[in-house]
């Protein structure tokens, strides 16, 4: 990537001379604003130091310092094709962030002749913050197209559903049941990382190693009406209705590479999934002190429905998967974990990482975006792409505007013609709506 070598403050009425230097100019002023807003948040303007100097494996601390554009901001004007765009953007996803500067940077590329439209790129490192939190970056950065605040979905934690009467049999066997899930969280929490591995599918090579390379696809855009309509059909959750389709997907893309596990119900493909860990105090905290941002999740493990079926069967095993899970104590135990192994050294935590993340198949997020269309560095943003290179596959969804998109992170070694995931993604919400609309009628 190169580095911004025009200076808009150094230069400006040369810049004024062309109307391609005044565009870039305009540009440069509308980034400047960003910076000038993520310095109101103590973690986007400090860098990380060694609390004990030359220490590099000691404990880690935030040191207050200003944000420099020429070494947080690039420029690519020169960009000739979208072929070109897409490479740039795989550079992007392995390209490692500047340790000396606060740990995030911008990129903004484009094209001389208008062909390409303006994309702008926001790194920043997970350290800084969680996806909930994160969110709060987006609504100070962003606003409305008519200037107002940016709209979101706020997270919040559902409530239990009151239950019907039940006799004493159906109470003994729910408490059964309640004393199996939580067994089997714990087992699950304290386990993972020790016990087997996911099956060696055609997402997945054995052992998982880091090759450098990675590879972004994105589906097209899914009306968000649509999958309210299933979640109204079916009585769930729109983050079942996701993962279901997820699970979909990657069966339909094993059976067209001729995968062996294709049609074994038992085979085994996991998804880490976050889980936000944020108490009610902390939530209100939030709300109080917009600027403080902090890292409050933990991971649990979700094994996905796979195995030939219709995508209402597999939907109905998603929604009996999750249940379970939000009911498991696997989060707090994953938590109590994590904070042992902070404390048994970085070895011991890079290694805990390691073996946890390489026996899952993809690490999968669901993040709400905007509920209304949103203007940032001063241009109205078309469509947004969320997405992290990890050790294993990433899949995210991120919603926007009434719409909804999958974007997957892949290995291209392993995982080949990765954006016919996206695709089967896409027919399975199709399936999925056509049996919500015979449910409805």
């Amino acid at each position: 990537m190169c580095v911004c070598k025009y200076r808009l403050f150094r230069n400006r009425a040369r810049a004024l001379r062309s109307p391609q230097k005044r565009s870039n100019a305009q540009t440069d002023e509308h980034v400047q604003g960003i910076l000038n807003k993520l310095a109101k948040f103590p973690r986007f303007r400090s860098k990380v130091e060694p609390v004990v100097a030359g220490k590099v494996s000691g404990r880690l601390h935030w040191v207050p310092t200003e944000i420099d554009f020429n070494r947080h901001v690039t420029r690519r004007d020169d960009v000739k094709s979208k072929e070109e765009l897409e490479t740039i953007k795989k550079e992007l996803l392995v390209k490692p962030l500047q340790t000396d500067v606060p740990l995030f940077d911008v990129c903004v590329m484009s094209s001389k002749n208008g062909s390409i439209k303006p994309v702008l790129a926001i790194r920043f490192s997970h350290g800084i913050t969680d996806g909930v939190h994160a969110v709060k970056v987006l609504e100070h950065i962003a606003c409305g197209l008519d200037g107002e605040p940016v709209k979101m979905v706020y997270w919040k934690r559902s409530k239990k559903k009151c239950e019907v009467e039940k006799n004493v049999f159906s109470m003994i066997l729910d408490i059964l049941y309640a004393i199996w899930v939580f067994m089997v969280g714990f087992c699950r929490g304290v386990f993972t990382a020790l016990g087997p591995a996911d099956s060696k599918t055609v997402i997945r090579d054995e052992p998982v190693k880091w090759s450098g390379k990675r590879e972004i696809t994105t589906s097209t855009p899914v009306p968000l009406e649509e999958l309210k309509a299933v979640r109204t059909a079916f009585k769930c959750t729109i983050n079942d209705v996701v993962v279901s389709c997820i699970a979909g997907a990657v069966q339909r893309y094993m059976e067209a590479r001729e995968c062996t596990f294709t049609k074994k119900p038992s085979t085994k493909v996991r998804a880490i999934i976050p889980f936000a860990t944020i108490p009610k105090k902390e939530m209100e905290n939030m709300k109080k002190d917009p600027y403080t941002l902090t890292n409050m999740f933990t991971f649990v493990s979700l094994r996905l429905s796979m195995g030939p079926c219709s995508a209402t069967e597999r939907l109905k095993r998603t929604i009996k998967k999750t249940s379970d899970l939000k009911r498991s104590p696997e989060a707090a135990i994953v938590t109590f974990l994590n904070g042992l192994a902070g404390k048994l050294g970085p070895k011991v935590q890079k290694q805990t990482c390691y073996d946890y993340m390489s026996r899952h198949s993809m690490v999968l997020t669901n993040v709400p975006g905007p509920i209304e269309r949103v203007r940032l560095a001063g241009i109205e943003v078309e469509t947004i792409d969320f997405a992290c290179a990890n050790l294993i596959n990433q899949v995210s969804v991120v919603s926007y505007a009434g719409e909804m998109r999958l974007t997957t992170v892949t290995d291209p070694g392993v995982v080949k013609d990765a954006h016919t995931i996206a695709e089967y993604f896409l027919k399975e919400i199709k399936s999925l709506k056509i049996a919500a609309d015979k449910v409805s009628s």
